[in-house]
């Protein structure tokens, strides 16, 4: 996530086995897609994500952890933000980023969205990495401080 004259700007896409190429993949090394009653895809209905790290029994099925690169420059930009799942799967881009614009230092902004994640009741890992670039401090939010009566459905993966 990328913080740009305040706005946050995805950089990445979710490798997930509802994207055509990625379960095409899983399928032509043998593994198989599975949906739950929700309708959430999983590889061998064990993991919502079709790259990874980790999840060696999953690799011969299609697993794989190759990133998706891109360059771009950030002369202009306030800062790089690196979020789990955890984190991102309950905040939304732009509140990640008005959250990490209202504080003073990058330390400070790690600490604050991944308690955000865990009042919220994240379950997974809620890691954050904040990178400042050149424009850290030019953009500061307005925007009131999320409480825990929030509505899910507004913002992250529950829209």
């Amino acid at each position: 996530l990328l913080c740009r004259k305040g706005r946050a700007e995805k950089l990445t896409r979710d490798h997930t086995p509802d994207h055509r190429d990625e379960r095409h993949r899983i399928r032509r090394f043998g593994g198989f897609v599975t949906w739950n009653s929700v309708g959430e895809a999983s590889v061998n209905g064990r993991l919502a994500m079709t790259r990874s790290i980790g999840d060696f029994h999953l690799k011969a099925s299609g697993v794989i952890a190759e990133p998706d690169t891109r360059r771009l420059t950030h002369a202009s930009d306030s800062f790089l933000a690196l979020t789990t799942d955890g984190i991102n799967f309950l905040l939304s881009d732009q509140e990640i980023c008005d959250v990490i614009n209202r504080c003073q230092d990058p330390t400070e902004a790690a600490d604050v969205i991944a308690q955000q994640a865990l009042q919220y009741g994240s379950e997974d890992n809620a890691s954050i990495l904040v990178v400042p670039f050149g424009a850290w401090g030019k953009h500061q939010s307005s925007t009131a401080v999320y409480s825990m009566s929030r509505n899910f459905s507004s913002s992250g993966r529950w829209a």
